[in-house]
Parts: structure tokens; C-alpha cells; sequence
């Protein structure tokens, strides 16, 4: 993947590809969910805490319980969030963290409803420090944080006229300063998002140049043995199956001396393009060394990879002809069996290979008894 084929939209600093925003997002909310928890316990809990000044403060018994209960249901939500952060972030997760958010705003407005004698300016810095944690303390989507900032900014401007009525200079300035942060605020969230996907697309970038096979654009051996190795847990695991396919070009090294070698990186080119388009996307394809290759089948048997060996080896031989080549390849198939480790069922399929190139080449061997498939 090329970082400048993928744009980054102007006004919301997200990747105009939907498949890679998702992947964006669902890698960021990941490395982020420790600290999504502890932050929501800790405003949680802080939230709370402001009891001691509500109990010092006012003596009315009904507007206390309506207070009690308000902050009390943010602190069990906090900690279900801490305790239970697959809940939130599974699925739809930055809208779950927007409700969240929303219902610390809904319940601090109902709270300064319940005070006796509320002060403009002081639930005014309240306010701007909630506007200023939407931003900063919990990762959100821009969209997200400017609705739920806007939306808190609108509330408490009705609220203001209808509950406070403090002197027009100072309502202004309150309100002046509080779109002042929301756009300063903005400016930098909108910076970081930015970059913060430049970072990740990068890391994609250098993910991807160090794990695929820079001529053919197959992955190299090193991806392979790592998927093999996840593929040989989860079938002893939970007694999956899946199938290798190992080939190599006949009479390659022939064939380079004769042609030279650019022809030769071509024809690697071409046939691993032709695999590329025969296999799934869940199958891993690599280049195993030189000429040969390697596919990984995941929940595949091996009659069913032996007959994509075979459409493969017909395909391969087929193109060839139409450049007048000539060229042929031939095939090793195993499958996974209960007592294999990396290396039993590696050396199984290179076996099979060896008894195909023995066999005469251009044909498929399978895994058991050696047997020739096809020729």
C-alpha cells in the first residue's frame, strides 16, 4: 500500500476509505482501552466526590437525594465502563463514548437545576472544564465532540436566560470564551487526528514492505511461518483443518541462463499475480525462496487442495503456452494432521514436492501414500 494513494478528508481529519477508517479506528480504540477505563473510573469517581460539597452546602432533603442519585448513577456507570469496556467498545463504540459523555452533561444540568442558590460563574468553569475533558481526556471522533460541545454550549445558554439572568457583559463574555475553547480545541483535535492516521498509515506502510516479497508482492517467509504457526494453534485447539500447497517452477534456473534474469523476475512476477487472483482472501500466499512457493488453505481439506493445485498447475501452463513458453510447475499438497508441529508438516510438503519434480514434474502429489494426483 502506497501512504500518498490515501487521502485524509479536510474537514473532519479522517481517511475518506471507510474500510481503512474502520481499521483505524478499531487498532486506536484498541490500544486505547486501558486508558478509556482508568479515565472513566477517575471522572467517575471525581464526579462523585463533589457530594461532600453538596452535603455542606444544601439542606434540602429532596434536591440532596435528586443530587445523591445523579452522581451515584454516573459513578456505577463509570465503573461498569471500567469493569465491562468490551460493552462499550466492541461495537458502535465511539457513539457508546458520546452517550456516556452526554449523560454526564444531561446529569450536571439536573444537578445545578437542584442547587439552592446556583453561581453563573462558577458552574460556567465547571462547564468549560467538561468542554475541555471532551477534547482532551477521552478519544472521540471530531464530529462527535463538536456536537456534544455545541449541544452543552446551547444548554447552558437556555439555562443561563432562564435560571441565572446575570449581567449581559458577563453572559457574553462567558459564552465568548466558551466557543473561544471549543475552537482552539477543534484546531488541535483536528491537527492530531491527522496525524495521528499519517502515523498509522506509515506504520502499515513498513508493516507491509517488511513482511512481503518485494518482487512478486507475495508475502515472504517470515509472514508465512507466522500465520503457519497461528494456523497449527487454532487447529489443535479447536480440531480445525487446513491444507499447504507448496510448487516451484520446472527447470527455472535453465530457463534464467536462457532468457536472463530480468525475464526470469518477470515470469515469478506473472505467475505469482495468476496464484494471487486463484486463491482466497483468507489464504496466505508466500514466496518460499528462489522460484518456489508456498499457499496456506485455512479450513481447507486435502482433496480440496489438491484440486487447487491442479487448477493452478492447468492455469500456469495454459498462460504459459499463450507466450509461447512453455512453462510447467509442479506441486506438493499436505494437510494438517494431529501430532504436527511446524516442521513435521513443512518437511511433509516439501516431500511431496520432491516426489513430484521425481515424478516427472508438472504434476500433484498429495500427502498420503505420495500418490500422484494428477499429470
Amino acid at each position: 500500500m502506497d501512504p500518498d494513494n490515501y487521502k485524509i478528508s479536510k474537514l473532519t481529519g479522517m481517511f475518506l476509505d471507510k474500510n481503512l477508517e474502520q481499521q483505524f479506528q478499531e487498532s486506536y480504540l484498541s490500544r486505547s482501552k486501558n486508558h478509556l477505563r482508568k479515565t472513566a473510573l477517575i471522572v467517575g469517581t471525581l464526579f462523585f466526590l463533589f457530594l461532600i460539597y453538596d452535603f455542606s452546602s444544601y439542606k434540602i432533603f429532596s434536591s440532596l437525594a435528586i443530587i445523591v442519585l445523579c452522581r451515584l448513577s454516573f459513578l456505577l456507570l463509570s465503573m461498569l465502563f471500567y469493569f465491562k469496556p468490551d460493552y462499550f467498545l466492541k461495537s458502535s463504540a465511539f457513539l457508546k463514548i458520546t452517550i456516556y459523555e452526554l449523560i454526564l452533561v444531561i446529569l450536571y444540568f439536573v444537578i445545578i437545576f437542584n442547587y439552592e442558590s446556583p453561581h453563573f460563574l462558577i458552574q460556567a468553569f465547571g462547564l468549560n472544564v467538561i468542554i475541555l475533558g471532551f477534547f482532551i481526556l477521552i478519544p472521540n471522533l471530531l464530529y462527535y465532540k463538536l456536537f456534544l460541545s455545541f449541544l452543552t454550549w446551547t444548554s447552558f445558554l437556555l439555562i443561563t436566560i432562564t435560571l441565572y439572568h446575570p449581567p449581559f457583559n458577563e453572559m457574553i463574555s462567558v459564552f465568548f470564551y466558551l466557543l473561544l475553547a471549543i475552537f482552539f480545541c477543534s484546531t488541535s483535535t483536528y491537527s492530531l487526528n491527522k496525524y495521528k492516521r499519517l502515523d498509522f498509515l506509515n506504520k502499515l506502510y513498513f508493516m507491509e514492505l517488511s513482511t512481503k516479497d518485494p518482487l512478486t508482492n507475495a508475502y515472504n517467509r517470515l509472514k508465512f511461518n507466522e500465520a503457519l504457526s497461528s494456523e497449527l494453534e487454532v487447529a489443535k485447539r479447536y480440531g480445525n483443518t487446513f491444507s499447504l500447497i507448496m510448487f516451484d517452477i520446472d527447470h527455472f534456473k535453465q530457463f534464467n541462463d536462457q532468457n536472463g534474469h530480468s525475464f526470469g523476475d518477470k515470469v515469478l512476477k506473472a505467475i505469482a499475480n495468476l496464484v494471487q487472483e486463484s486463491v482466497r482472501e483468507v489464504d496466505v500466499f508466500a514466496r518460499w525462496g528462489g522460484e518456489e512457493f508456498v499457499i496456506l488453505l485455512p479450513q481447507t481439506h486435502c482433496q480440496e487442495a489438491s484440486a487447487l493445485a491442479e487448477r493452478l498447475r492447468a492455469l500456469i501452463y495454459k498462460e504459459s503456452l499463450k507466450k509461447e513458453m512453455d512453462l510447467t510447475c509442479s506441486f506438493g499438497v499436505t494437510s494438517f494432521l494431529s501430532q504436527d508441529d511446524q516442521e513435521l508438516i513443512m518437511e511433509r510438503v516439501d516431500r511431496a514436492l520432491y516426489k513430484a519434480k521425481e515424478g516427472g514434474r508438472n504434476i500433484v502429489v498429495t500427502e498420503y501414500n505420495l500418490q500422484v494426483v494428477s499429470a
